[in-house]
């Protein structure tokens, strides 16, 4: 074999070899650029997943806090709706003509037991309206006294009896209160939005 033969034969089995090398790098980065590309897609569809998550529990969040403050709205308004009313009886009650405001709190110290001793006390406005010939005439169906006290107290109106053990409390501030207490959950339930509505 002569050197240009054994060249030749070197040259054509290194660009055999050098082609195989070409070909097999060639695969190896079609190879590696379809997994980067796959694994890039899957990190993508990863992220993309992630963030849909967030934003949907962002917006969950947000749609609880929305609807809470609604209640919350909604409650304010039923409560000044109650209120309203509850303001608008008391100042009827105190807007009474003196014979019809006399003839209620004639109705309220009936139902205080009749064998009870006390003090009645009033408001300002009451002290003025309120005689002792009512009270004479509201003691003639007692077995015990009730005499009134001339010191004014801070309510709206009725009046606070006070006995030796204890006070009977039929101020319009209490009566209120507790028709108020009463009254709440049969109006919330009249008035009750479903989640739906909200």
């Amino acid at each position: 074999m002569s050197i240009e033969r054994i060249r030749n034969y070197i040259i054509e089995n290194a660009q055999k070899e050098a082609e195989q090398i070409i070909k097999t790098s060639e695969e190896k980065f079609r190879n590696d650029t379809e997994s980067a590309k796959l694994s890039l897609e899957k990190k993508y569809q990863e992220m993309l997943q992630a963030d849909e998550k967030h934003l949907r529990e962002d917006m969950k969040r947000y749609l609880g806090r929305l609807k809470s403050d609604c209640k919350m709205k909604l409650l304010e308004v039923k409560n000044k709706v109650i209120d309203s009313v509850l303001d608008r009886a008391i100042g009827r009650i105190q807007s009474l003509p003196d014979n019809d405001y006399l003839t209620l709190m004639g109705k309220w110290l009936a139902k205080v037991p009749d064998n009870l001793e006390g003090e009645l006390f009033l408001n300002t406005r009451d002290l003025k309206r309120i005689t002792n010939a009512f009270i004479d005439d509201i003691n003639k169906s007692r077995k015990a006294r009730i005499s009134l006290n001339t010191m004014a107290i801070d309510i709206k109106g009725g009046f606070v009896l006070k006995t030796k053990h204890y006070e009977i409390d039929y101020s319009l501030d209490t009566l209120v209160k507790n028709l108020r207490t009463t009254s709440i959950p049969k109006l919330n339930e009249m008035l009750r939005l479903s989640d739906a509505d909200l």
